[in-house]
């Protein structure tokens, strides 16, 4: 087989020697033209030369005719030299016409000129007039017309021949042009298709393996650079398909040992994809929810199956986990006589490119846990009662002795007092959380729903805390649509939340920073935002920010209580909580309410 450069050699070679012939032969055309038109040319100049020397013997004629007149020296000198310039003319077209009748005019004339030249007496002159020296000239006269007519009839031959020459030269060259144009067609797409035929074939192998088709095989069998190409690309092809086995082999692995893992927990958990379809169920999940389970439109039959579905669809929705403790749903379940409580923990799963790929959702059995905290709620509810009234007393005391009741104070004692009612002002706050988040736990708290105004909610926030923002010299802004739609919400629940949420920004946020008080519409609620520009919170202790007395800041302050109570507050309203922080880049806390009313137009407004 040749191989591809062999093939581009050979028909550069026989396109070479197709061109090499053709000028060949035009070649040979060209020099028979070039050689007729030299004989034509020739035959031109001397029909010229012929009539030049015609004109000269008609001259000569007409002085041999004043001459026999009036013989004498004065009319023979010009007839003599008249006839030595006819002889010069005679020797220059003997030149160009080699005739021998030429050279008989030329000796003929010769003589008659000599006669003439050697005539010098009166008497010889008188003989030479009397000797008819105009009949000689005119006879030699007609040997030149046969002469000239001679010649007329080679240069009209000569003409002929130059004529048929360039006729067949024109033959010849429109048949070298067909030819060659007909050898070009033929011979050229011979080459390109030698040459292209094997490229496009390892394109198609080389496409079909690039499909994923790995048992495809590029035949090509020459060395040369395509040889190699096919070479590498068929050994690709074969180490792509061990790789592809290999990894097919690797996933089966991982994907019976991620499913016996799955199997192996002991909590129930659900699979779903990123649309919230039902991908799998543990083995827990299905002795918990049953067979039917198995199926999403069965799913939400089982008794749990709606809120389950919701959790997933909030997860994925939000694009992000929901693990917490007050974001995760509680699931109220009774298994024969017995009533549980599970907590659905739900996490999104994404490749590595970010994408959404579906959600894992845990149900964690809290029954144990939530009887403990009934009864840390009800402990705490009781101790906080009975604890108000003593402090009450202790903090009266504490004032009636620093305002100098008791008597004037030493400075010592002043420093003292005032230490004092500090702290006890703190444990009034912590003991009015502890009331608060009781209430809610125990459900003695309750809310006063109304239709509220988003910007009005926001403003009021911004009133009650702009002196003490001022004071750090910090820049709160408010960034809402004027009329954004109403929230069905309890006014004092959004003011605690709000005023709990601003007091950590204000405490954590350095000065000259600032902090951005956001609303906007989300489906069916009114998403809030509450952004600083602070420290940031770790990573690490985000999902344990809403636990109760929790301190995040780091630095000790507040009660811990303030975003366990914003947590419940939120759920309370039907909402959800979330926090988004990284050290340096500060902190986002939002939480959503139930819309009232939806909107149309929106124009924003910008308070700062």
């Amino acid at each position: 087989m040749l191989s591809l450069y062999q093939r581009l050699v050979l028909g550069c070679f026989v396109l070479l020697v197709i061109v090499f012939g053709m000028t060949l032969f035009v070649r040979a055309s060209l020099r028979r033209v070039a050689a007729t038109d030299v004989m034509l040319s020739s035959a031109d100049q001397a029909t010229a030369m012929l009539t030049g020397l015609e004109s000269a013997l008609a001259r000569e004629q007409l002085l041999a005719a004043e001459f026999e007149a009036e013989p004498g020296p004065t009319s023979v000198a010009p007839l003599m030299a008249q006839m030595q310039q006819t002889e010069r003319q005679i020797k220059a077209t003997a030149l160009l016409v080699a005739d021998p009748s030429l050279n008989a005019f030329q000796q003929q004339h010769s003589r008659l000129s000599t006669q003439v030249g050697h005539a010098v007496s009166p008497d010889q002159l008188r003989a030479m007039a009397s000797s008819q020296l105009r009949l000689r000239l005119a006879a030699l006269d007609q040997g030149l017309q046969q002469l000239m007519a001679t010649q007329s009839a080679k240069q009209l031959a000569a003409q002929q021949t130059a004529i048929r020459e360039r006729t067949l030269l024109s033959r010849h060259m429109l048949t070298v042009v067909e030819v060659s144009s007909l050898l070009a067609l033929i011979v050229a797409p011979l080459i390109v298709y030698s040459v292209i035929a094997p490229l496009h074939e390892v394109a198609q192998s080389a496409q079909l393996i690039g499909k994923g088709d790995l048992q495809a095989r590029i035949e090509w069998r020459s060395h040369d650079d395509l040889g190699i190409i096919a070479t590498e690309v068929n050994r690709l092809a074969v180490r792509m398909r061990d790789l592809r086995e290999t990894e097919s082999g690797r996933r089966q692995m991982e994907h019976q040992l991620s499913d016996a893992v799955l199997q192996s927990i002991f909590e129930p958990i659900i699979v779903t994809d990123g649309k919230g379809q039902l991908l799998k169920l543990n083995q827990a999940a299905i002795e918990l929810l049953g067979e039917v389970a198995g199926d999403r439109m069965a799913l939400t039959n089982t008794p749990g199956g709606d809120k389950i579905l919701k959790a997933v669809r909030d997860a994925v929705s939000m694009q992000r986990a929901i693990t917490n403790e007050g974001e995760a749903a509680l699931l109220p379940m009774r298994i024969g006589e017995a009533q549980r409580s599970y907590r659905l923990r739900t996490t999104p799963m994404r490749d590595e490119d970010g994408k959404l790929l579906g959600a894992v959702t845990v149900l964690e059995d809290v029954t144990q846990m939530q009887e403990v905290d009934r009864f840390k709620t009800r402990f705490i509810s009781v101790a906080s009662q009975k604890l108000r009234d003593p402090l009450q007393r202790i903090r009266l005391s504490l004032y009636t002795l620093s305002k100098g009741f008791g008597g004037e104070l030493k400075p010592l004692q002043a420093d003292l007092l005032q230490g004092a009612e500090e702290e006890a002002e703190a444990l009034n706050d912590l003991m009015a959380d502890l009331i608060e988040v009781a209430e809610l736990d125990t459900g003695r708290r309750e809310l006063k729903i109304e239709r509220l105004r988003p910007l009005d909610i926001l403003q009021d926030a911004h009133d009650r805390f702009i002196d003490e923002a001022q004071a750090k010299q910090i820049e709160i802004e408010i960034r809402a649509f004027s009329d954004l739609s109403h929230v069905n919400a309890d006014r004092r629940a959004l003011r605690s939340i709000l005023d709990n949420l601003l007091s950590n920004a204000i405490r954590y946020t350095p000065p000259g920073g600032s902090i951005l008080l956001r609303a906007e519409e989300i489906k069916d609620r009114v998403q809030f935002f509450v952004r600083d520009t602070g420290r940031g919170i770790e990573t690490e202790r985000l999902p344990m920010i809403f636990g109760r007395f929790d301190t995040s800041g780091g630095t000790g302050e507040g009660t811990g209580l303030g975003l366990a109570l914003v947590r419940r507050l939120v759920e309370s309203l039907g909402g959800q909580v979330a926090v988004e922080s990284r050290l340096g880049s500060g902190t986002t806390f939002s939480f959503t309410v139930p819309m009232a009313t939806v909107q149309a137009s929106r124009h924003p407004v910008e308070v700062g």
